[in-house]
């Protein structure tokens, strides 16, 4: 799975919060790329309340050898107790793409092994 490509969703409130984390995310070449999806309506419990909120879709394109750095990276710049964070591995990924994400991001940014 070390050369898999993953899709990692998570939801923000908001069009400032998912900008900030896709950014911080690119520049420490945690992912190759982030998309920010237009808002949408996410219906969920939340301490025992149905709750209805609009938020945004943040689309994450990582190697799988950083995903436990991402995961916790974004536990950190998340501004929700409980990010939703789902990772979806690419089933078939243009090898021309692959080559780029994985030139995108950093092992410096792995923890030493």
């Amino acid at each position: 799975m070390e050369g898999a490509l993953l899709v990692v969703l998570t939801t923000v409130p908001d069009h400032a919060s998912g900008i900030a984390i896709a950014r911080t995310l690119v520049e420490r070449r945690l992912v190759a790329c982030a998309q920010l999806l237009p808002p949408m309506v996410s219906v969920f419990i939340w301490q025992d309340k149905l709750s209805t909120e609009t938020e945004q879709l943040l689309l994450l394109k990582v190697p799988a050898k950083f995903y436990a750095v991402l995961e916790v990276a974004l536990g950190e710049l998340h501004p929700y107790d409980v990010p939703e964070i789902v990772a979806l591995e690419a089933v078939r990924v243009a090898e021309s793409y692959l080559g780029w994400a994985a030139a995108q991001t950093s092992t410096s940014a792995l923890p030493p092994v």
